[in-house]
């Protein structure tokens, strides 16, 4: 009761101040309508858009009194205390009015609308957005109360976040995909292949070797099963024996397919025979015991191709037969193998070449031994690299660390590189541990951290301007927490004389801090399932769309759960809002602290549930 008279004897002696001049637009003040358009109002870019509107009542405005209106005012805590600044004024005049403004008629009233910007800085999350007006006519002036108008500046562009996919480079330093990467350099290791084929032919219907065959007779056969013999007898390093039955195809397709099959085993148990014979010859001419002699374990391809039907055709294709094009027209519009088969069986009566000449090639079996050129094979330089690193070139240790899944293994072979006289200036090796290294930051081992960047120095000094490197300190520099430092190493990466990195999806994340979203979009290239492109489309206000790429991204971790509350809150599913926070304070409590001062909660935060979340 006396708090009322007071604020009465107040009024009253306002109204004296002020006199009658303006006393009446004081009193119906209340009736200016002055409202944000968006009172949600967000950082873009670094800048805040606003619009004010506003509506004066007929019969308000004086025809020589104006009215200024400082908007939007901002209130907002410091660390030296309470701080309010003005960004923006309007003002509204009378009729007759010497100022200059928005002239508004007594008689009708009217409307006044403000847009401009300003600087967003982390003090104006909280902020309460104000409008201050000040009456003035003549010399009577009167400042109003404060108007509110909206609280806090939601950030939510700001949250963009890298979880770099590990990933090997090909030879050239390149890599598919578009995303963000922790890269392992190139290990540059070319296994080399050389090959020897031979071939042996059967007889129709049969798979027994018969070394009197005609064409097992032929001499061109015979040199390159000779060859095949002598390759054998170099002793290299087999990587594997490739083994192929054929049958012709004027037989039953199943008949034809079994016999493959055993013209591919007499195929590999004349080779074993042959490298049997080789390791005897070997053992007598060095004077080894046979036993002593370690005979290689095989790895066989089978390859019971059944049915020729290309060898054939391009038998055919290649024979002096006047009807050849008839002959395959008739072939091949059969509707089905067995119909085929018949009219080959036919035509073998009517053409002689075709069964003296073109079938007894296809009953075969092809014989190829693959060597490695290299000293040696996968298995051995994988094996070597962890106990005899020394027999082996930088390339091979690189090449077995990439194959190998082992992280202590891939590490020791970084390691020994760095510390063997001769590649101690590796960049590779100190490029790839500091990867290893960032790998363990990335799973939450921060100690990790300062290491990494020593190494990613380390290889930057040996081989400047590399895309590679730079790309990995750009990585390493956003897991500092330093998201806009890193900008200019992508940039460089991007631009790099040697092994240039594209960073479309890493400069995307930028395109979003700079409030050009649809040019985020596209710069990601409509990744699917992923956080960063999740962002740009809820801060474009693409709610469905967002909600569709948070749903299917794999890993539901704290920031995901957390923008997918965001996305609640500006959609007013109350109910999703507090489930997916609950969500993401028990996976990461200092989201407590970023849910209480987010603005984007404002209309939560009164809630019991709500309070309860984040105490």
């Amino acid at each position: 009761m006396r708090k009322g008279k007071l604020l009465l004897v107040m009024s009253m002696l306002t109204l004296l101040v002020v006199g009658c001049g303006i006393k009446k637009m004081v009193k119906k003040y209340p009736d200016v309508a002055i409202k944000l358009e968006n009172p949600d109002l967000e950082n873009k870019g670094g800048k805040v858009e606003y619009t004010v509107k506003g509506t004066v009542p007929p019969k308000y405005m004086k025809k020589k009194a104006d009215v200024t209106i400082e908007v939007p005012v901002l209130s907002y805590d410091q660390a030296t205390g309470k701080e309010t600044k003005n960004y923006g004024t309007l003002t509204l005049v009378g009729e007759k009015s010497k100022k200059s403004g928005t002239v508004i008629p007594y008689k009708t009233g009217g409307n006044f609308t403000k847009t401009g910007s300003f600087d967003y800085n982390e003090s104006l999350e909280n902020a309460d957005i104000q409008a201050i007006a000040t009456i003035s006519k003549g010399k009577k002036t009167q400042t109003m109360p404060v108007r509110h108008l909206g609280e806090g500046i939601s950030n939510t562009s700001s949250l963009v976040g890298l979880v770099p996919e590990v990933k090997e480079t090909d030879e050239n330093g390149k890599i598919t995909g578009n995303g963000s990467f922790l890269l392992y350099a190139p290990h540059q290791y070319k296994p080399e292949f050389i090959t020897k084929t031979g071939v042996i032919y059967f007889e129709v219907n049969m798979s027994n070797l018969n070394w009197n065959l005609k064409l097992n007779k032929d001499q061109t056969a015979k040199d390159n099963i000779k060859a095949l013999v002598d390759f054998i007898a170099e002793n290299r390093k087999v990587d594997k024996i490739i083994v192929t039955g054929w049958a012709s195809p004027e037989g039953e397709e199943s008949k034809n397919q079994g016999l493959s099959e055993k013209r591919f085993e007499q195929g590999k148990k004349w080779f074993e025979q042959e490298y049997d014979k080789y390791l005897k010859d070997y053992a007598k001419k060095n004077k080894i015991k046979l036993k002593d002699l370690v005979k290689p374990t095989f790895v066989f391809e089978n390859h019971a191709n059944g049915e020729d039907w290309g060898g054939f055709e391009t038998a055919v294709e290649k024979s002096k037969i006047a009807e050849k094009n008839q002959i395959l027209n008739v072939v091949r519009s059969q509707s089905n193998n067995n119909l085929r088969e018949q009219k080959i069986r036919e035509m073998t009566d009517i053409y002689n070449e075709i069964k003296e000449a073109i079938l007894p090639p296809l009953r075969r079996s092809e014989v190829s031994m693959v060597c490695n050129k290299n000293t040696f094979n996968e298995q051995q330089i994988m094996a070597l690299a962890l106990t005899h690193p020394d027999t082996l070139s930088v390339n091979e240790k690189l090449y077995a660390a990439s194959k190998d899944e082992n992280l202590q293994h891939k590490e020791n072979i970084y390691t020994n590189i760095i510390n063997t006289t001769g590649s101690q200036n590796e960049w590779r090796a100190y490029n790839n541990l500091a990867v290893l290294q960032l790998s363990e930051v990335l799973r939450g081992n921060m100690s990790e951290y300062e290491q990494a960047v020593s190494n990613l120095n380390k290889a930057a000094a040996i081989s400047p301007r590399n895309g590679i490197v730079l790309n990995n300190i750009a990585i390493a520099t956003v897991l500092s927490g330093d998201v806009k430092g890193a900008k200019s190493k992508f940039e460089e990466a991007s631009k790099a004389t040697v092994y240039p990195i594209a960073q479309d999806y890493n400069l995307g994340m930028y395109k979003i801090l700079d409030g050009d979203y649809n040019a985020a979009k596209n710069l990601m290239n409509g990744k699917h399932c992923d956080y960063n492109m999740a962002l740009a489309q809820l801060v474009n206000k693409e709610y469905s769309a967002a909600k569709t790429t948070l749903d299917c991204i794999p890993d539901q971790d704290a920031k995901v759960l957390y923008l997918k509350a965001i996305l609640s809150a500006r959609t007013g599913n109350e109910a999703e809002v507090m489930s997916n926070l609950r969500q993401t304070v028990d996976k990461d409590s200092k989201y407590k602290h970023k849910a209480k001062r987010n603005p984007e909660f404002k209309k939560y935060r009164k809630s019991a549930e709500f309070e309860n979340i984040v105490k």
